[in-house]
C-alpha cells in the first residue's frame, strides 16, 4: 500500500515537472545571439520577446460591412496584402501602404481602424502625366488612373496628419489629406524630374519621407547618386546624400588601369557605382538616417546625415560596424545581412531590420551593438516570412512581415529592460550610477560586451584603479586599460611618495659618506668593486628568476 502511495506520488511529480517544463520552454523567446569583442557570435539573453501578433482581420471586416462608416465594397479584402511599409505618426496613429491592395490603412495605436484611403480626389490637374515602364514603353495616366494607387511602396505622415505616399507604378509621390474615412484628398503631386541631371528613364519611387522645412526626400531603387530631394512646391532641388563605392580589390585595380588604359580598354572596363538606400527614417533632431540593402556591405551601410547630405556618424559613432558583417552561422542556420529598414526611437535607439534573418539589430545613439533579437520562420515557428518594414512606439518595437500579413509587436524583456537603463546613464556620463546596473546585465550575461565597458568606466571614477584593468582587459578596449593602468602607476607614486623620498636621501647619505671614506683611503678599491659586482650579479639573478617565471605561467605558447 504504502509502495502504491510512493508510486503516485513520484508520478504526479513526475507530470508536474513535465508540465513546468512544457510551460517554461512555451513562453522560451526564442534563441539569440551577441557578438563579443573580436566579433564571433555567442549566445546570449532575449533583449525582447513576442507579446502580440496582429493580422488586422477582425477590424477589416468593417470595410464590407454597408452599414460602417469604412464601407468600401461587399468584396473588398479584409487581409493586408503583401503590406510594403508603415509608420508611426507624431499623432501616434499607424498609416499602413498595403501595397498589394492599393489603399492606406489608418489606425490607432492599439490597430483599432480608424480610416482606408482607397479613392483619391480634389487635384483640379488638367496636365496629361505620361511615365515609362520597366520594358521601356511609354504609358499615359488617365483621371481615373490618378484617383487611385497602383502598389503604394511607402508611407510617410508629419505632424498635422499630411500623407505622403510613394505610389510606385505610377511612378509619383502623392501629398494628401484625409477627406472621407475612405477617401483622401490630393494636395500635391511629385513626379519624374525633368532634368538632365536626372538620368533615368523611370521614377519607381519605393520610400518617401519629409525634413520640418517641408522637403521632401525620394528613394527610387534605378537611382545611385542619393535620395532625389524636391521642395515642398514640387520643385527638383538635386540629390541628397549619395553613397561612396566600396573600395575592393577590383575597385582599386580599375582606378590604376584607368590611368594607363586605352580607350578601347576603357570601354571594357567595369564601372564602379555606389548602392542606392533601401531605407530612411528622420529622428527628433532632423538628421536622416539610412540603411543600404545589400548583404555584408561594409562602406555606408547606415549613415546618419545633416541638412548637407554628410554622414556624421564617421565622427560621432564608437562603432560602425552594422548587422552580421560576414555571413554568420548560429544553431545550424547561415545569415548573410540585408539591412531592409530603419527606426529611431524616442529614446535614441537605433533599430535595424535586416530582411534575411528576421532579425533585429539595435544600437544605442554611439552606435554600440546593445540588443539581437527577432527569428525568421524557418528557425522557428511564428518567425518572420517577410519582414518589410519597422517601428517604435515607447519600449516596444514592431515588425511588418508583408507574407504573414500581420504586425509582430516586441517587447523589453527584464535582461532588455536593465541595458536600456544602464547604456541610458552610461552615455549621460552617469558611470557610477550605471554600475550596479550593469551587475545586474553581467549577472545574466558575463559576456556582455557593453556591460563589461560600462563597468571598467564605472571602476575607475570610483577609483578603483585595479578593477577597471581587470573589465577593461576583458573587454580587450585598450584606451580604458592604459588609462586606468596610468592612474594606478600615479596612485602608487602619490602613496609611496614619502617612502621614495626617504630611500633617495639614504642613498645619497651613502654615497656622500663612501666618497668621503674613499678619499681619505679608508675603502679601498677592491672592496668598492666588490660591492658593485655583488649588487649587479643579485639584481641579474633576479632579472632572469622573473623571466622565467613569466614564462612558465604562459604556459606552452610562452615557451
Amino acid at each position: 500500500m504504502k509502495f502504491k502511495k510512493l508510486s503516485s506520488v513520484l508520478i504526479a511529480a513526475l507530470a508536474a515537472v513535465m508540465l513546468m517544463t512544457s510551460v517554461v520552454s512555451a513562453v522560451d523567446p526564442y534563441t539569440t545571439y551577441n557578438y563579443d569583442a573580436w566579433w564571433n557570435a555567442v549566445p546570449s539573453q532575449a533583449g525582447y520577446e513576442v507579446i502580440n501578433t496582429v493580422d488586422l482581420q477582425d477590424q477589416l471586416k468593417q470595410l464590407r460591412d454597408p452599414t460602417s462608416e469604412f464601407f468600401i465594397g461587399e468584396k473588398e479584402p479584409i487581409t493586408l496584402g503583401d503590406a510594403k511599409d508603415f509608420y508611426l505618426s507624431p499623432n501616434d496613429e499607424f498609416f499602413i501602404a498595403d501595397t498589394g491592395n492599393n489603399r492606406i490603412i489608418r489606425t490607432d495605436i492599439n490597430f483599432n481602424l480608424l480610416a482606408c484611403y482607397k479613392t483619391f480626389s480634389g487635384l483640379d490637374d488638367d496636365e496629361e502625366h505620361t511615365v515609362v515602364d520597366e520594358e521601356g514603353n511609354v504609358i499615359e495616366l488617365d483621371e481615373d488612373d490618378l484617383k487611385t494607387l497602383k502598389s503604394p511602396y511607402g508611407i510617410f505622415v508629419d505632424k498635422d496628419d499630411v500623407m505622403y505616399i510613394a505610389d510606385r507604378d505610377h511612378q509619383r509621390i502623392v501629398k494628401c489629406v484625409e477627406s472621407t474615412k475612405t477617401t483622401a484628398k490630393i494636395l500635391n503631386e511629385y513626379y519624374k524630374p525633368e532634368t538632365e541631371l536626372y538620368d533615368s528613364v523611370s521614377f519607381y519611387c519605393t520610400k518617401v519621407c519629409v525634413d520640418a522645412a517641408g522637403n521632401v526626400y525620394v528613394i527610387c531603387p534605378a537611382v545611385n547618386k542619393g535620395a532625389i530631394m524636391f521642395s515642398d512646391s514640387g520643385t527638383f532641388i538635386g540629390f541628397y546624400g549619395q553613397n561612396r563605392v566600396e573600395v575592393t580589390a577590383e575597385v582599386i585595380r580599375n582606378r590604376i588601369w584607368r590611368k594607363i588604359a586605352s580607350e578601347e580598354q576603357l570601354a571594357s572596363l567595369t564601372k564602379s557605382t555606389p548602392v542606392e538606400y533601401a531605407n530612411f527614417d528622420i529622428d527628433d533632431e532632423g538628421f536622416i538616417w539610412t540603411v543600404t540593402e545589400v548583404a555584408n556591405t561594409t562602406t555606408d551601410a547606415v549613415k546618419k546625415m545633416n541638412p548637407a547630405g554628410y554622414n556624421i556618424l564617421e565622427l560621432t559613432a564608437d562603432n560602425n560596424q552594422f548587422g552580421d558583417q560576414v555571413s554568420v552561422t548560429y544553431n545550424g542556420t547561415t545569415y548573410a545581412t540585408r539591412l531592409t529598414d530603419i527606426a529611431i526611437s524616442d529614446d535614441k535607439f537605433v533599430n535595424i531590420l535586416d530582411y534575411t534573418s528576421g532579425r533585429i539589430f539595435q544600437y544605442d545613439e554611439r552606435c554600440n551593438q546593445l540588443l539581437i533579437f527577432g527569428f525568421d520562420q524557418e528557425e522557428q515557428r511564428g518567425g518572420f516570412n517577410n519582414p518589410n518594414a519597422i517601428e517604435t512606439y515607447g519600449d516596444n518595437i514592431y515588425i511588418l512581415d508583408g507574407r504573414n500579413n500581420d504586425i509582430t509587436v516586441f517587447g523589453l524583456t527584464e535582461f532588455g529592460s536593465y541595458v536600456h537603463q544602464a547604456i541610458a546613464l552610461h552615455n549621460a556620463g552617469f558611470y557610477e550610477e550605471a554600475y550596479d546596473v550593469w551587475q545586474e546585465v553581467l549577472k545574466r550575461d558575463g559576456g556582455f560586451y557593453m556591460a563589461l565597458v560600462g563597468t571598467a568606466k564605472a571602476l575607475y571614477n570610483q577609483e578603483d584603479y585595479e578593477g577597471a584593468m581587470k573589465y577593461a582587459k576583458l573587454a580587450f578596449t585598450d584606451t580604458d586599460y592604459d588609462r586606468a593602468f596610468e592612474a594606478n602607476r600615479q596612485e602608487g607614486l602619490r602613496d609611496n611618495f614619502t617612502l621614495y623620498v626617504i630611500i633617495i636621501i639614504l642613498l645619497v647619505i651613502v654615497w656622500f659618506v663612501i666618497k668621503h671614506l674613499k678619499k681619505k683611503g679608508k675603502i679601498p678599491q677592491k672592496l668598492i668593486a666588490t660591492g658593485v659586482g655583488y649588487v649587479y650579479n643579485k639584481g641579474r639573478d633576479a632579472v632572469v628568476k622573473a623571466v622565467a617565471d613569466a614564462k612558465q605561467k604562459k604556459g606552452g605558447k610562452g615557451k
